[in-house]
């Protein structure tokens, strides 16, 4: 990579859009970047490991873990720092061209203080909580069983008898000696009356209505759920550095 538009204060970005730190200058095939919340120390990343570069971003070719784990906190070459002087606005582009000199006095003089300018890191906390879903179960049944009884019962039904009576008068009267005079014989009288036969016919004499209502009760449940705390140690030797809730 023989050139690259890299301006002063840019922002360096790895693969997986980490913000890495800004650009402090260039040194020969390197780099220069400040140290900040990920690096613990100026970092000398290679030219080889960009990917691209904007007015305001550089982007790399390898994640945050290996940018961090690539023994990158030293230069692997002596070539002279090149940056621009005029570092504080950013404007000029830098190039990769080793050139002689020595180390630019705005890099020499840059301290950490102004490294953390403009950068923040955020610590998200988690927190669980409970949530209800409900679901329909089946509680068990009502069961309705119907049996057959048998009993006796009794129906008084009124009933009609033909009944023969016999009355014998005396009279006196001339009688006419026809064929019925002096004749034997029988007289049948047909005598009748009334039979009761039992029938039985089937009639509906009650019912019986089954129904399901929905009832509202309240259930608790009870479970663990975790959150996470955030403790800070305020571990510098300065006052005034940690501040806050």
């Amino acid at each position: 990579m023989d050139q690259l538009n890299i301006r002063q204060g840019a922002d360096v970005r790895s693969v997986d859009d980490e913000k890495l730190g800004r650009v402090v200058g260039l040194q020969g095939n390197y780099i220069v970047v400040e140290k900040g919340f990920f690096f613990p120390t100026d970092y000398y990343i290679p030219t080889s490991a960009v990917s691209s570069a904007t007015d305001d971003t550089v982007y790399l070719s390898v994640d945050k873990d290996h940018a961090l784990n690539s023994g990158w906190d030293q230069m692997g070459t002596t070539d002279t720092l090149v940056e621009d002087t005029s570092r504080q606005t950013g404007t000029t582009a830098m190039n990769s061209t080793p050139a002689s000199g020595t180390v630019g006095a705005d890099y020499a003089t840059a301290g950490t203080t102004d490294a953390m300018t403009g950068d923040v890191l955020r610590v998200p906390v988690h927190e669980e909580e409970l949530t209800a879903t409900k679901r329909s179960v089946e509680q068990g049944q009502v069961r309705i069983e119907k049996d057959v009884v048998a009993e006796e019962r009794t129906l008084e039904v009124p009933v009609t008898d033909e009944r023969v009576t016999v009355t014998r008068r005396t009279v006196d009267r001339e009688g006419v000696a026809d064929g019925n005079a002096f004749t034997e014989g029988t007289i049948e009288v047909p005598v009748r009356g009334e039979e009761v036969d039992v029938q039985k016919r089937v009639r509906v004499a009650e019912e019986v209505e089954i129904g399901k209502e929905a009832v509202q009760r309240t259930e608790s449940v009870t479970d663990t759920v975790r959150r996470e705390e955030v403790h800070v140690a305020d571990e510098t030797t300065g006052t005034g550095t940690v501040s806050g809730s």
